[in-house]
């Protein structure tokens, strides 16, 4: 499960040569394995979290055709028609990246913990973000 993480990390970040088709096929493979753990609280109050902006930045660096999109079709927005709900393809990845570099930080000091924080992270928050983005993804390819 970690390594899956790690791979998934390391394509939000460095991209790898992955296309947009390929990055969701990891999401969705990371989201179905995420929904199998037995869900649970971890202990993960005080861990360094790399700054949003920064993480952010990094991400369009490797992804720079992402951008925001209609969350219904995936299809790509430009500033002159958004509708009513809009996503933001950058933001979606981000908040998945610091929530899985929690997961890896865990990781070093309990794997049970980092695994619960994946559980947890996933159901509270990154996914959503993962089931959006990847009609997005899917649009691009």
């Amino acid at each position: 499960m970690l390594e899956l993480v790690r791979r998934v990390q390391a394509a939000l970040l460095d991209r790898e040569g992955l296309s947009p088709g390929a990055l969701a096929d990891l999401l969705v493979d990371l989201r179905q394995e995420v929904q199998g753990l037995p869900f649970g609280v971890p202990d993960a109050d005080d861990l360094p979290r790399e700054a949003y902006r920064d993480l952010r930045a990094r991400i369009a660096r490797a992804w720079p055709e992402l951008g925001f999109y209609d969350p219904a079709t995936g299809r790509a927005l430009s500033t002159c028609d958004l509708p009513a709900e809009i996503g933001d393809a950058l933001d979606d990845l981000t908040d998945l990246a610091l929530d899985l570099d929690t997961a890896l930080a865990l990781a070093d000091t309990d794997e049970a913990d980092a695994l619960a924080w994946l559980r947890f992270s996933h159901d509270a928050h990154w996914g959503d973000h993962v089931q959006d983005v990847t009609r997005h993804l899917r649009w691009l390819d």
